[in-house]
């Protein structure tokens, strides 16, 4: 069977969750499956394969396919006027995977499937900027969700949604979990890190949905002097009120900002810091929780949407719209050392619940399902 694949989140220069969900999940697959031919598909009108896509295309039954245009034409194109198909593009195939919701059209009987990671864009609009709205909008999530023949999520959680949000039969959609992103191992940080001894750690894009603020406002409501707050992350969308709540902040001088950090240096992060706190709004799945875990870092997370699939009881749970409970919280676990140890110790064990071959496994086994009869 020959299966095309849409990489194009793969070639952004920051890669986030998804793109890290997109290499290692088809890192794995091609390991596995040497019988079914793969096309990957981008366009890219300068930005040459990176080293990741690179490495992908190595593998014998793996090709590039690449659309010489830049974005703009290509989805004006398949927002306008349904074209092109890019099934056409690529040469041809059984089967087309889309890993994430993208703008994108296939000529008829072009069997797909698509990854939903979540629907924050419909269950909490107000973290989504005009701009996100607009993509939405022009991207028609609903539309690519029914015609798909098959939906992945990465939490069972998001399949919830997705049932209850658009009444989909349940058989159509796979929850299929990814494995951790960030493993045990010393990490060389790639860029020089500005670190204080004993800090807590924030790590994400920076933006409404991830509840920065309330982290700030839980730290600032600590009586610690000692103890710093380092926010990991790329500018996102209203970054600027995170900063100016900060400055605003009694302890603006030991709240840190580091920009968008390389792996090996959220390895090192992760591994230094006395915990993660992450008390999202709403997540798909939520890698950072895991990978702190694998890195032998407590975690404190939001008791909400898929988060308590990825943590089980592996960390402390909150309610991310409690600043007083965030700040007990943090409170326990840089006071009581058995507490940590605990949580470091049931953090190992649950990263070992997930598993980018298993993960692999499972799709491979759902593509065999599709094959042409």
């Amino acid at each position: 069977m020959v299966i095309g694949i849409d990489i194009r989140p793969l070639i952004e220069r920051q890669l986030t969750g998804v793109g890290y969900y997109i290499y290692e999940t088809l890192v794995n697959l091609f390991e596995l499956d040497r019988q079914n031919q793969y096309k990957l598909f981008y366009n890219s009108f300068k930005i040459p394969p990176s080293v990741l896509v690179e490495h992908l295309a190595k593998f014998n039954n793996v090709e590039l396919r690449v659309f010489k245009k830049p974005s703009k034409i290509l989805n004006f194109g398949l927002v306008f006027f349904n074209r092109p198909y890019l099934d056409k593009l690529i040469g041809g195939c059984d089967l087309f995977w889309f890993p994430n919701l993208n703008f994108w059209s296939v000529s008829p009987g072009c069997r797909t499937i698509i990854n939903v990671h979540d629907l924050s864009f419909k269950k909490l609009p107000w973290v989504c900027s005009g701009k996100m709205r607009l993509w939405h909008h022009l991207v028609r999530p609903e539309q690519k969700i029914r015609q798909a023949e098959k939906i992945f999520t990465i939490s069972q959680n998001t399949k919830n949604d997705l049932i209850t949000s658009y009444g989909l039969p349940v058989a159509k959609i796979e929850a299929v979990y990814p494995g951790p992103v960030a493993g045990p191992f010393s990490a060389i940080p790639t860029e020089p890190l500005p670190l204080p001894a004993n800090y807590l750690l924030y790590i994400g894009t920076l933006e409404p949905r991830k509840n920065i603020e309330g982290v700030i406002q839980a730290f600032a409501l600590l009586e610690r002097a000692d103890l710093h707050l380092v926010i990991a992350g790329a500018r996102g969308w209203l970054y600027k009120k995170i900063y100016s709540l900060a400055r605003q902040t009694k302890v603006s001088e030991r709240i840190i900002f580091l920009n968008y950090v390389s792996h090996a240096s959220r390895q090192y992060l992760y591994q230094n810091a006395r915990a993660l706190v992450w008390p999202s709004f709403y997540e798909g799945f939520g890698f950072p929780p895991l990978e702190a875990m694998a890195c032998g870092c407590p975690v404190i997370t939001s008791a909400n949407s898929s988060i308590p699939e990825a943590a089980g009881r592996a960390a402390l749970l909150v309610d991310p719209y409690n600043v007083n409970e965030i700040k007990e919280a943090i409170s326990l676990i840089i006071s009581d050392d058995r507490l940590r140890e605990s949580l470091v110790h049931q953090g190992y064990e649950q990263v070992k619940k997930f598993s980018w071959s298993k993960s692999a496994g499972e799709i491979k086994q759902i593509f065999d399902q599709l094959k042409p009869a």
